[in-house]
């Protein structure tokens, strides 16, 4: 009896370290993948004709490009790489509307806050609750 108390502890323990250790080693997505999987979600989402969904991903790899360029350069300062990324999404967002009809863009608009429920809260996770 106590040996299998043992086994299956030490099977627990292995377990969480080995999903710990899977999910904080998880690395920013190529901006390749992540324009074609963002294109392909809003051709899905948004009923993109090809033309379309070419254009958006283009958009998108644009978009994730100088995000990338961003987060390498800013490493150390989080606030200039919040200022820069918020230029970078003000442009995108200029962008993908002028591509979008107006209902597509209402569209665009939900999906995206679905999508921000989904990730759920970020960021403030050590911070002391009043």
């Amino acid at each position: 009896m106590k040996k299998t108390h043992i086994i299956r502890t030490f099977f627990v323990m292995a377990l969480a370290i080995y999903a710990q250790l899977t999910f904080a080693q998880r690395e920013p997505m190529d901006p390749v993948k992540r324009a074609e999987r963002v294109s392909a979600d809003l051709k899905q989402a948004l009923t993109l004709d090809d033309a379309t969904t070419k254009k958006v991903y283009d958009l998108e790899l644009s978009r994730t490009q100088e995000a990338q360029k961003i987060r390498e350069k800013n490493a150390d300062d989080r606030d200039a790489m919040r200022e820069s990324m918020k230029g970078v999404n003000e442009k995108f967002q200029t962008s993908i509307k002028a591509v979008l009809t107006e209902e597509q863009f209402k569209k665009y608009q939900e999906w995206q806050t679905a999508e921000r429920e989904k990730r759920g809260p970020r960021g403030g996770g050590n911070r002391r609750r009043k």
